[in-house]
């Protein structure tokens, strides 16, 4: 039965303060899964367990992290996706380097909320407790922690577990369910094999939702894969939502094509990135300020990436601080906007800040000079902050889904900010839930009607533009055909521009017949008047009015293109009269007859077969024909 609350507790603090006691007391599993952690007596790797809470209808998963400081690196890629903390401090030791470092890692993770684990509670003496308690609050003074209550437990003998269990479940009851709408996202924090299965991935679903069968595409290499099979809490289930702690089962793939750090994504929802904006805040316990220049490690979700720091109006970033950095990666990262990252220095390997995704995709900024418009975008209302976004995306538009990544908004914020900004003139939607700046659609329609201006003057005799070499010109790539439909449906609407059919043309554009174009015009209907059905070719045109061929050919193209002539095969030209002509002699002969051969027309039009031939094959595609072997009958027309 699944509840609709998904919710991840994931433990922090000190190497050998007894966290995997704690989880395997609490759940009855042991996350220490590894042989080498069953002989080192310490984790290593992340572990896993599910908790069953009063109130919650779905068990809630842990995350067991290691406390050493040489496997942080882990530590990081089992803290994203958490919800709250379990935050392990041993009764006997008090703050530990460890304990520090952890704190820091969540908090830069945006952890909200949690409870504090005096472990080894039984091995402590009243006062140790008390002094542990007193260390506690002062650490946790000004975080997420601070006021959480403090709760002594041992593992060994059970003491205080039902409490903590207590506060488990009512911290549960308060954490905001995360968005199951939107492209959804999961970072890879583990890889197996199982028998009969093939390649297995676990991890945390920070967005979105799955379903069997569906393709996902796996980043960064972005090879699609069919989803085969999903588990949660261990049991089959046909889908998996933001928020669980999912096991899937891929299909075309190996162990070793995939790694912790990947990400799973919806199909064309997400690109890698190897450069970000991000605000950076570095810890006040920093070895050292953080210089230009600087290469540091990035962890976002499971992944670490080498970066260079690029401080936009500093030299330097002062403990404590914060400020806007531009990071140059080396090997590429899926972010979004409003992401959390940790940053750790290159050597020693030390947690000394952490951030969050400002623009997951921004261009190579220049110092100074860009400083103050990323700052000014940052602090935007997220109404404006969309419009920017879009105004930025030009005519290609974005989705709702490229823009909640880029945004930061759930789904339902940002279809909120969007129709706000439709009712302000701002924005406007296009089909397959592509989104525009309202200023997009305005240059789209400007060039539309620059084009057009042009067409007519380099081809002032005729009144219409083929509509596709106006697309092709304006709209210069396929993701620029929605934003050029929306710019040409505004021009019609407002009057500006005409469409008929496959042609368009400026409102106010009229042929422009004037000296010897206006003078061949009448000399060619004239001569097409009276060769009748016998429709001459521009060759024959030109040698009978006195005009060279290359001046009749733009004229009688213009006069084709306003219904004035009509085009037949081999090149030959009627005029309308005298199509009108045949075509109502052609009916009533039908009419009376019921069907004609070649020859019977010929006679009643007065017209030889190499005449003939075009025109019924002309009559045919209009549809007044049907040809029935040798013989021409009226095509019956649908009741």
């Amino acid at each position: 039965m699944l509840s609709g609350r998904y919710l991840v507790f994931g433990t922090a603090g000190h190497v050998d303060h007894g966290k995997s006691a704690l989880v395997l007391a609490l759940t009855g599993t042991d996350p220490d899964r590894l042989a080498e952690e069953k002989a080192r007596e310490m984790t290593i790797d992340l572990g896993f367990a599910f908790l069953s809470l009063p109130g919650m209808g779905e068990p809630a998963a842990i995350v067991d992290v290691p406390g050493h400081e040489m496997f942080i690196r882990n530590m990081v890629a089992g803290a994203a996706g958490v919800d709250a903390a379990i935050f392990v401090v041993a009764a006997d030791e008090g703050v530990m380097p460890q304990t520090l470092e952890h704190l820091d890692v969540l908090r830069y993770l945006g952890v909200a909320t949690g409870v504090v684990a005096l472990t080894k509670s039984d091995r402590a003496s009243p006062e140790m407790i008390r002094i542990a308690v007193s260390e506690v609050e002062e650490l946790t003074r000004g975080t997420f922690l601070e006021g959480a209550r403090i709760i002594p437990v041992s593992a060994r003998t059970g003491d205080g577990l039902e409490d903590l269990r207590a506060e488990l479940a009512r911290i549960a009851a308060g954490v905001r369910t995360r968005s199951a709408t939107g492209a959804f996202r999961l970072p890879i924090d583990r890889v197996f094999t199982m028998k009969g299965a093939g390649t297995v991935v676990t991890g945390t679903v920070i967005s979105g939702s799955m379903q069997v069968g569906e393709s996902v595409s796996c980043l960064p290499a972005g090879k699609l894969l069919r989803v085969r099979g999903l588990q949660v809490h261990n049991q089959p289930v046909t889908r998996v939502s933001a928020g669980q702690r999912a096991a899937i089962n891929l299909a075309d793939i190996a162990k070793d094509d995939l790694g912790r750090g990947d990400m799973l994504v919806g199909p064309g929802s997400m690109a890698p990135t190897l450069v970000v904006d991000a605000r950076v805040t570095l810890s006040p316990q920093a070895p050292k300020p953080l210089e230009h220049r600087t290469r540091i490690r990035v962890h976002h979700g499971a992944r670490e990436v080498m970066a260079r720091t690029v401080l936009l109006d500093r030299e330097a970033l002062a403990l404590g601080e914060s400020a806007l950095v531009q990071l140059r990666l080396e090997t590429p990262l899926i972010a979004a906007a409003g992401d959390r990252f940790v940053i750790r220095s290159y050597s020693p390997m030390r947690v000394t800040g952490g951030g969050t995704i400002v623009e997951p995709h921004p261009p190579k900024r220049r110092r100074q000079s860009d400083a103050q418009g990323i700052a000014e975008r940052e602090m935007l209302p997220p109404q404006e902050a969309l419009t920017a976004r879009l105004e930025r995306a030009g005519p290609r538009g974005a989705t709702v889904d490229q823009l909640r990544l880029l945004s930061g908004l759930s789904e339902q914020d940002l279809r909120d900010a969007l129709e706000v900004g439709v009712k302000r003139g701002e924005l406007a939607a296009g089909r397959r839930d592509l989104w525009f700046a309202r200023a997009a659609i305005l240059d789209m329609g400007i060039a539309i009607c620059e084009r057009l201006a042009a067409f007519h003057a380099a081809e002032p005799l005729l009144p219409f533009a083929p509509l596709a070499t106006v697309t092709a010109s304006v709209a210069a790539t396929p993701d620029e055909r929605e934003c050029f439909r929306l710019a040409l449906d505004a021009l019609v609407k407002e009057g500006e521009v005409v469409v008929t059919g496959g042609r368009v043309r400026l409102a106010a554009h009229r042929p422009q017949w004037e000296g010897s174009a206006a003078q061949a015009r009448d000399k060619i209907l004239d001569r097409c008047r009276d060769c009748g059905a016998a429709g001459p070719t521009v060759k024959e045109l030109a040698a009978s009015i006195g005009f060279a061929e290359t001046e009749c050919q733009p004229v009688v193209a213009a006069l084709v293109e306003t219904g004035e002539l009509c085009a037949l095969a081999g090149g030959m030209y009627l005029h309308r009269e005298t199509l009108a002509h045949c075509r109502d002699a052609v009916r009533q002969h039908l009419v009376k007859h019921g069907r004609m051969t070649v020859a019977q027309c010929r006679d009643f039009l007065g017209v030889s077969r190499k005449y003939l031939l075009p025109l019924l094959e002309l009559l045919d595609e209009e549809g007044l024909t049907l040809r029935q072997g040798d013989y021409r009958v009226l095509r019956p027309h649908p009741q």
